[in-house]
Formats: C-alpha cells, structure tokens, sequence
C-alpha cells in the first residue's frame, strides 16, 4: 500500500489549522470539490426510469482557465459519458479525491485495500459486503467513462482525457488502483473550493433531486441572488415535462429545508418561480421538524 503523505502537491490538504478556522479538507465526512462540478450537470438524478444515460455538455465557459488550456491554447471544452448519480457516483468520486489527496504526492497511480477504500467513499463498516463492492465497481466503470475533450478551434490540436483514467478493482486481492491525469489536478484551483458535506447527503437517502439540489445551493456564494427554477432545471437535467420538473424541485427544496439546511421562500416573476435563498445551515445545528 502506499504511504501517507503530509504534503500534497495535487490536491487539497487532509488537515486542519485549528478548530476556529479550518481550511477545506478531504476527510470521510466532507469532500473539497471544485465549483464547477456542482453547479454543472456532472452529477444529476438518474431516477429508474430514465432512458437517458448518456449524457454530453459544454464546459468551455467554465474550464477556460485551465492551466491546460492557457499552455496550449485550447478555448473548447466538452465532457461526455455515462450520467453519474449522487447516491452512489458522488460518493465514489468523493472516494477517489480523498484517496489521491492522502496518497497521490509522488505518483498518479495509487493501490489500496478496497476497505480503505469504501470507508474514504463514507459507507460505514457494516456494508462491506459483494454488493457494495459491485456498486464500488459500477460506479468506478461510469466515472472512468467520463471523458474530457480539449480543442483549439481552426487547429488540429486536442487532448482526450478523463476524471479518471483508469480504475482496477480485484475481488479476491481485496484492492483498488487507480490513475489519474494530475493536469487536471488544477481543476480544484479554479473558481474556489467548496466543502460537501456528506453527512448531509446520508440525510437525504433515495431523494437523487434533493441531493443534486444540495450540491447546487452548497456551491452559491453568499448573499446569492434569487435562483431561478429555469436554472435549476439546466442544472438537473431532468428528463421531464417543465411541470413536474418544478414539482419535483420544490419538493426537493422542501426537504432541504426539513433537515435545517436551507430557508427561504419561494416567489413568482414574470411567469417563472424563482427560490430566494435567506440562510444555508451547513452545520444543521437547528433542525426543522418533518413537514
């Protein structure tokens, strides 16, 4: 196995400066994620019904400031793979960070025990079991298949890669390797970091709207501006009429704000219902009772 690094030059520190100012952290309980793969579809519903699994956007706006991009030029820049859920994919994904931030100083390929493993992605003790490695080995298939394509417009130049490059998983060696392609590392210098809880996640079991909602608000900066539900709608991709889309996010809205994490109140403009964000409990220390 690999050892542990106190310094990592790829991603965020695992340590805290002191109990008054932490910095953002990757841990079994929060994950440092970049902006960007909040506030953009990365991360959506699936819902079993679903016959879109397949899933292709423009990161351009976003991913512009790439050192990648700056170094080479390239102003276009898409992702295309298999939609990624949050109940499984974004704690996966939360997995992988973790893993690279403790063990990724010298190297972008790293092997663990896949216990190790399960317990960076947050599941508890108890459900180390074949199903959860099958989940562990789905997830790790879909978030490989992720890939990252960079272009220069009226050149033909490009870079193909991925948020993962390659994902080993060996039942009975009970391990884990993975690569990674540490250029991208500087994703997580972008915009600013943002501290997920996923302890706020195991609040919201089987509710992929909520969830994806919470990603979303976690990652407004203060004092957000009304959100609107059109904006909403983009960031959860949901495979619906416009109708049940609002049904569905205000309903997820409501469920934040059941488990503390969110208040405000919901108003109409010019046919469109927006959200207008008054607080974001992070720590859930006031609680709400259920509706």
């Amino acid at each position: 196995m690999n050892n542990n690094s106190e310094n990592n030059k790829f991603l965020p520190s695992t340590e805290f400066l002191n109990a008054e100012m932490p910095i953002l952290s990757c841990n079994t309980t929060t994950s440092v994620q970049p902006n960007v793969l909040l506030r953009t579809g990365v991360f959506t519903p699936i819902g079993r019904r679903n016959s879109t699994k397949y899933v292709e956007m423009d990161l351009s706006e976003d991913l512009r400031s790439l050192e990648l991009c700056q170094k080479e030029g390239y102003d276009r820049v898409s992702v295309r793979g298999d939609k990624l859920n949050v109940e499984t994919d974004f704690k996966v994904w939360c997995g992988i960070v973790l893993a690279f931030s403790t063990y990724g100083e010298k190297s972008n390929k790293i092997t663990l025990k896949f216990s190790e493993f399960a317990k960076f992605c947050a599941y508890p003790s108890r459900r180390f079991d074949k199903n959860l490695r099958r989940q562990i080995g789905e997830s790790l298939g879909r978030i490989q298949s992720q890939s990252l394509s960079f272009l220069r417009k009226g050149a033909t130049k490009g870079v193909h890669t991925g948020l993962l490059l390659r994902a080993e998983y060996d039942e009975f060696e009970d391990i884990v390797a993975l690569m990674a392609d540490e250029n991208l590392w500087d994703l997580y210098r972008l915009d600013y970091q943002v501290l997920v809880s996923l302890k706020v996640l195991d609040k919201l079991p089987r509710a992929e709207v909520a969830q994806c909602l919470y990603l979303y608000f976690v990652a407004l900066p203060e004092r957000p501006i009304p959100v609107s539900f059109e904006r909403l709608r983009e960031r959860l991709q949901l495979n619906t009429s416009v109708k049940e889309a609002n049904r569905k996010i205000k309903i997820g809205i409501q469920k934040l704000e059941s488990i503390g994490f969110l208040l405000g109140n919901f108003v109409r403009k010019d046919g469109e219902t927006y959200y207008i964000v008054d607080t974001r409990n992070k720590k859930l220390i006031a609680v709400k009772p259920e509706q």
